[in-house]
């Protein structure tokens, strides 16, 4: 059964809108995808696949095909809506490249420089697509409500890469030229341990600080849904 709605799902102001966000998403994210693959294939490697940021942006690449066709199709009077499966993904995934796309931003690039945004598909996915895609499902999503359900089904997300990630180290596949065990230094067990004994805290630690964050994105994606609904479009019931 769809959630709607207060106001018409099938508003235009709202479906062009729509339109336009994920149109301009789109292009950034097929564009650098095509980018992404070339490098995969003069490399040789398809281990960028197994980075958080690309996989999250994949799934924002999908979905917001499906919603685009979804808000296409509803502009011309048809009633469709995506399917809440789709959402789900897609709201997953949203957390996944705000957290991703915030901490690069306002940690890693002011304390790695800017040189860290020195290539298309790096400015790509972590600026443009994390933060047209924050706007697009805020302003835009007038169908689905987000669940406290969905909030805690998004952890499944994050804990099926972990399990995905540990899976490929222990099987001996290591990233950055086979120096590290995982693709990100606080996932690498065999040079911080499990419980902390090298430059980062223990993995087990960053595990539940990031699952914490994962969870606190998604209550404040139910906040700005919730106002939304009570001071701007009043699109929700």
């Amino acid at each position: 059964m769809v959630e709607t709605l207060h106001d018409n799902p099938h508003s235009r102001d709202i479906l062009i809108l729509s339109a336009v966000l994920k149109s301009i998403i789109l292009f950034f994210s097929l564009s650098a995808f095509v980018v992404t693959i070339v490098q995969a294939i003069e490399e040789r490697s398809a281990l960028i696949f197994s980075y958080f940021t690309i996989l999250s942006n994949f799934f924002i690449l999908v979905t917001t095909l499906v919603f685009l066709v979804a808000d296409i199709g509803r502009y011309f009077g048809k009633h469709w809506y995506g399917g809440r499966l789709t959402f789900m993904i897609r709201f997953f995934a949203i957390i996944a490249i705000t957290m991703t796309g915030c901490l690069f931003d306002f940690v890693l690039v002011p304390v790695g420089g800017i040189a860290l945004l020195d290539s298309y598909t790096s400015v790509s996915f972590h600026v443009i697509i994390p933060f047209l895609s924050m706007i697009d499902f805020i302003l835009t999503n007038t169908v689905y409500k987000i669940r406290i359900l969905d909030i805690f089904l998004s952890l499944a997300y994050p804990i099926l890469y972990l399990g995905m990630i540990m899976a490929m180290s222990y099987s001996g596949i290591r990233w950055d030229n086979g120096t590290t065990a995982a693709p990100y230094p606080f996932l690498d067990y065999l040079e911080n341990t499990w419980f902390g004994k090298g430059t980062y805290i223990g993995v087990f630690y960053w595990i539940w600080i990031l699952l914490a964050i994962f969870l606190a994105f998604g209550f404040c994606y139910r906040f700005l849904q919730y106002r939304t609904k009570r001071k701007h479009y009043h699109l929700f019931r």
